[in-house]
């Protein structure tokens, strides 16, 4: 009976991480988003101010605000309107908050389309890189776990900014595929890295704590520990 309450407890435990990572891992693409979309629109704004061209810079910073108010219908089709006849680094921009306000209100494969888009637009890589980590957190979320993993490896391989989001990604997807080997090896190789973000390193080390070491390791017991079981013993 304890060994079922364990059990329990165990999953539990997983189910409650696996919700954590993901929804803590968008939040963070997400605010890293946020901070992205405020430094290019302010570099913008600056560059149509001087060439004495602010139309563009002011209609993004309105339906941003519209977004904010919760006006998000007129919002939306400013963002459409900014994503095909703005300017380009508006263009990705635009697609990008049209993207999230399509998540926010239910419409993934409509959100998948725009972040998709927003990469191809966007002429930073950082913008590119972080529309493709919003991409693949829908792609989890509503395909399987080979769409995850296509969707990941070139963030992964190109160990960019964003790159430690799309490991801990994808440790949290093979975890739920049942891949637990391949997701502890993820998730370890995340710990030895000396520049992953303090947040990434947390999340990581207490999904480990809960996968719990690989078999062979639980199963070896240590000669101390093995010689304090047999002490009591009579010889």
């Amino acid at each position: 009976m304890t060994d079922i309450f364990e059990d329990v407890e165990d999953q539990v435990r997983q189910d409650r991480y696996k919700d954590w990572a993901k929804r803590y891992g968008l939040w963070a693409a997400g605010a890293f988003a946020l901070v992205l979309l405020g430094v290019g629109g302010w570099q913008a704004y600056k560059y149509f101010n001087t060439q004495g061209a602010r139309e563009q810079a002011v209609a993004f910073a309105a339906a941003q605000q519209k977004a904010r108010e919760g006006d998000i219908p007129a919002a939306m089709s400013e963002f459409e309107r900014l994503s095909k006849d703005g300017p380009q680094v508006y263009r990705a921009m635009a697609m990008m908050e049209r993207a999230a306000a399509l998540q926010a209100q239910g419409d993934l494969p409509g959100a998948l389309a725009q972040f998709d888009a927003a990469a191809e637009a966007a002429l930073d890589t950082l913008m590119a890189d972080t529309a493709r980590i919003r991409a693949a957190y829908i792609v989890a979320d509503t395909q399987d776990f080979q769409a995850v993993q296509a969707r990941l490896k070139p963030l992964i391989e190109s160990e960019g900014q964003v790159s430690y989001l799309a490991r801990e990604l994808l440790g949290v997807e093979a975890w739920e595929a049942g891949d637990t080997a391949l997701a502890r090896s993820t998730l370890e190789n995340i710990t030895l890295a000396f520049d992953v973000p303090q947040t990434v390193r947390q999340r990581v080390q207490l999904a480990l704590e809960v996968i719990g070491p690989a078999p062979a390791q639980a199963a070896s017991t240590p000669p101390a520990a093995a010689g304090a079981e047999t002490s009591g013993e009579p010889k």
